[in-house]
């Protein structure tokens, strides 16, 4: 077996990052989280590109290529969730599209009440509005088709919701029982955001996806923006209602919407005095320190990456082991 080489957690910035320890400073770059650069075809344009740039993530990162394989146990699971995944990647087409020519006429107020009634109504738990600041929006896009390209924020204007996902099931992490519920709750939020967006581009206003693979905005940040909670210290969304143990999903459009009332709760005062994330974090990846501010140092994406590999899932138990998930 190969030697795990050297890894390091270089990223500089604001300590905000999303999913499973993928840092994410303002108006960042998705081409540096792990999610893009594991999606890198080795000797491609775009792989030699990226670690001209990088060369300091190119042996990591291919030995985190070369050690991805197909576990055996649990293989109907875990096909399962390799399923639903290739079903988002069909989804994904639909995520853009062109609005009705027609404006029907709608105040903010209605639309917001109606909008948050279907998000509902598809599964949402929490559901929030706001003006998007610039900081919840990548620089460089990272992943899929648009790979390189910039992102365009001339729609601020965010709705961002979530769906709960099953305790029962997030608390066998980090078997595969697990990561199918995950992905059980990526492909909710993708449904409930095509319906918002499909409902939005009817009334005659410009609506996008944001969704698994094809990220407009970064989700955690975002949603802050819109009163659904705060980061913690795994680097996911804190809400009152179910702590980390959410999927988030956002839809950007011109429609004027009212700002939804913030969400006010002390979890990110329970975060800075509660290690149990970090203290069952096999990967020792999350910050150990206490941060009365609530802002914590960086996951170590590296660290994390490692621990999916070993186990063959998506590992999860700093949702599981979260209080706040109760």
């Amino acid at each position: 077996m190969k030697t795990v080489p050297e890894i390091s957690n270089d990223h500089p910035g604001d300590p905000v990052h999303n999913k499973a320890g993928s840092f994410c400073e303002p108006r960042s770059d998705e081409r540096n989280t792990i999610f893009s650069r594991m999606e890198l075809v080795e000797n491609s344009d775009a792989y030699n590109e990226y670690y001209s740039m990088h060369p300091e993530r190119k042996e990591i990162d291919d030995f985190f290529r070369e050690a991805r394989e197909q576990r055996e146990d649990d293989i109907h699971i875990r096909r399962q969730v390799d399923s639903t995944f290739d079903l988002l990647k069909d989804m994904r087409q639909f995520a853009r599209g062109e609005a009705a020519e027609q404006q029907i006429t709608i105040s903010p107020s209605e639309a917001t009440a109606y909008l948050q009634q279907l998000a509902q109504s598809y599964g949402a738990v929490v559901f929030g509005t706001a003006l998007l600041g610039e900081s919840c929006f990548y620089k460089i896009r990272g992943r899929g088709n648009e790979y390189g390209k910039g992102v365009n924020i001339d729609k601020r204007q965010g709705i961002v919701f979530g769906v709960h996902m099953n305790l029962q099931q997030i608390r066998q992490a980090p078997k595969p029982e697990a990561s199918a519920e995950v992905v059980n709750g990526y492909a909710r939020v993708a449904l409930a955001g095509l319906a918002l967006s499909y409902c939005i581009r009817s009334w005659g206003w410009k609506a996008d996806c944001t969704m698994d693979g094809r990220a407009d905005v970064i989700l955690p940040i975002a949603a802050r923006y819109a009163g659904l909670g705060s980061i913690g210290r795994s680097g996911l969304l804190l809400t009152k209602e179910y702590g980390p143990c959410i999927r988030l999903g956002a839809v950007l459009t011109d429609l004027p919407l009212e700002r939804t009332k913030r969400n006010e709760c002390n979890e990110s005062r329970v975060c800075a005095a509660c290690r149990k994330c970090a203290e069952a974090c096999p990967g020792k990846a999350l910050d150990m320190n206490y941060h009365e501010n609530g802002q914590f140092h960086p996951v170590n994406d590296n660290e994390c990456f490692k621990k999916w590999l070993e186990f063959g899932t998506d590992c999860g138990l700093c949702i599981a082991q979260c209080p706040l998930s109760r």
